[in-house]
């Protein structure tokens, strides 16, 4: 309320000084045109002032915010051009009648029929001047008011879509680390406790840490070891696993688990018991703020291919759409399949978002 009071206030004010820079530039612009009578043409400019400030707001409240913007721009013209005519007409006539009598008499311009029609048509130029004006002002501020809506709302979309998408992630890695925990827990494996633990831990990143829209690089690959650490506790020496990481610069940033799907998978597909040494290889390099991140893992020859946008493969749609929105046009990522291998690798440029 506050706010749109100080609005309402700062708005009176610039159309007292708009109509001040209107008066003023007429007395100086007609006064030294005409012998320096600046005085004869301020009263005769404040005289007709009324007939020039009638047809700028009519325009600017009601036209325009009727016809102009919701586009109905015949019913607009029409409308502008009977107002225009109408009020010409009536500066006509008050030139005609008084002004050029009291100002202007010796010219002899009352002796022109009063509706002389290159008289009309200037009356109709000197009253649109201003409303011209106003229009051209308020339309501008009109534009950038939806283009800066336009872009909030982008922004909403993106930000509401972002939350949505991260918010999908906690789901599916808990679905899959309890099937883990299941796993271990039928074996009546001693590691069991230590999985438990090892996911609450991971859970209260996800629930506290995770809340910043970006973490460090740092921070994303101590938890994609987290989750290494847990998958290790399931397969032990079944599955070798490696894992390394060069990084130039402890600063960059990148949004929070946005390279866990990857590793995910990699466990989904590497750690099968129908294959026979099964290994996965993570390994992140950050140099220059340019990040190249790459996972690669053996797969079954028989395991049949899984399309990357099928409904089951929820954590690389999400990642991939994730990427999409931070990183448009910044980014590169391939995800190759070999007979008995999935490779993936993505480069994304962190430079911007880092900045």
């Amino acid at each position: 309320m506050i706010e749109q009071k100080q609005y309402a206030k700062y708005r009176v004010y610039y159309h007292i000084l708009f109509w001040l820079a209107y008066i003023l530039f007429y007395t100086v612009f007609w006064g030294s045109y005409k012998n320096n009578n600046y005085w004869d043409e301020f009263l005769q400019l404040l005289f007709l002032l009324p007939w020039k400030i009638i047809p700028t707001y009519i325009t600017l409240y009601y036209l325009m915010p009727k016809y102009l913007y919701s586009k109905k721009f015949t019913k607009y013209i029409i409308l502008l051009l009977i107002l225009g005519i109408s009020m010409a007409l009536i500066d006509r006539y008050l030139n005609w009648r008084y002004l050029y009598r009291w100002f202007k008499y010796e010219t002899g311009n009352w002796k022109d029929p009063v509706w002389y029609a290159p008289k009309v048509f200037n009356s109709l130029l000197v009253v649109y001047i201003p409303v011209f004006v106003a229009m051209a002002i308020k339309l501008q501020r009109f534009i950038f008011q939806k283009d800066q809506i336009n872009k909030a709302l982008e922004k909403e979309k993106v930000e509401t879509e972002l939350k949505f998408l991260k918010a999908q992630i906690h789901p599916h890695f808990l679905f899959n680390t309890l099937n883990s925990i299941y796993s271990l827990s039928l074996n009546k494996s001693a590691k069991t406790p230590d999985a438990v633990l090892g996911l609450s831990k991971f859970l209260d990143y996800m629930l506290y840490e995770c809340n910043d829209k970006l973490i460090t690089v740092e921070k994303e690959w101590e938890q994609l070891m987290n989750l290494v650490a847990l998958e290790r506790l399931r397969y032990g020496e079944n599955l070798t696993i490696s894992a390394n990481i060069r990084d130039d610069n402890k600063e960059s940033l990148i949004p929070p688990l946005l390279l866990l799907p990857f590793v995910e998978n990699a466990f989904k597909h590497g750690a099968d018991s129908l294959i026979e040494d099964s290994w996965i290889t993570i390994d992140l390099k950050l140099h220059e703020q340019q990040l190249q991140f790459m996972v690669e893992n053996s797969k079954a020859p028989s395991e049949i291919s899984e399309n990357l946008d099928s409904d089951k493969n929820i954590g690389l749609k999400n990642v991939r759409r994730r990427l999409d929105l931070f990183f448009p046009d910044k980014h590169e990522l391939k995800i190759l399949e070999e007979p008995d291998s999935f490779l993936v690798k993505l480069e994304i440029d962190l430079s911007d978002i880092s900045s």
